[in-house]
């Protein structure tokens, strides 16, 4: 109890200072409607009560919200950032909090698909270097036989690369499927060996 009076006082302070340095009633009614809810990790919460929260624009305007926060700063002898939410209860605010841990996880989640499709895409372009590479350095390249030792060992090498980039049991993503697929058609242009030819020929390899 102690605590939700100390934030009702600061807020009321933080109310009049603000009415003095800042004319403007629509912004004054706001503060007046806003009710303080909780002062939590550098957060100085405060709600709107259902029906009244599209007053809380008010509040949010780059110099209305510099004035809120420095008069919270004063009044509560600490640096805290307003954060207004739906609602004027504590219930409210756990509520609030709930919803912010669900879509940071979503965000960390889609932080890490992007590492991950990064990082997959970093290999599979190494693998094509690979490709070009091998090829560039093969004997007699230009000859029937030389592009067929060629392929005999370009595929050697892409069945690893699949192992790694494509574990068994996880099904591929369009982007993998495309990604193999460029790699088969590099080797087909290297060869002139139709890609389903090459494909089919990988597949057999790692079938066997």
């Amino acid at each position: 109890m102690q605590e939700s009076k100390n934030v009702n006082s600061i807020w009321n302070e933080v109310v009049e200072d603000v009415k003095l340095k800042v004319i403007r009633p629509t912004l004054w009614r706001s503060m007046e409607i806003a009710v303080p809810v909780i002062i939590e990790n550098g957060w100085f919460v405060v709600g709107f009560p259902p029906g009244s929260f599209h007053m809380s624009g008010n509040l949010t305007t780059v110099d209305h919200l510099v004035a809120i926060e420095r008069a919270i700063e004063v009044f509560s002898g600490q640096k805290l950032k307003l954060r207004i939410i739906e609602g004027d209860s504590l219930e409210d605010w756990t509520h609030v909090k709930f919803k912010d841990q669900h879509v940071e996880k979503l965000r960390e989640e889609a932080r890490k698909q992007q590492a991950r499709a990064s990082e997959t895409n970093q290999s599979w372009e190494t693998l094509l270097e690979q490709i070009s590479r091998r090829y560039a350095s093969a004997p007699l390249r230009q000859l029937p036989q030389g592009k067929a030792r060629y392929l005999n060992d370009i595929l050697k090498l892409m069945s690893e690369a699949i192992d790694e980039l494509m574990p068994a049991g996880v099904e591929a993503d369009e982007l993998t499927e495309r990604s193999l697929a460029r790699a088969i058609e590099k080797v087909a242009q290297y060869t002139d060996i139709p890609s389903p030819i090459i494909a089919l020929e990988l597949q057999r390899m790692r079938g066997e």
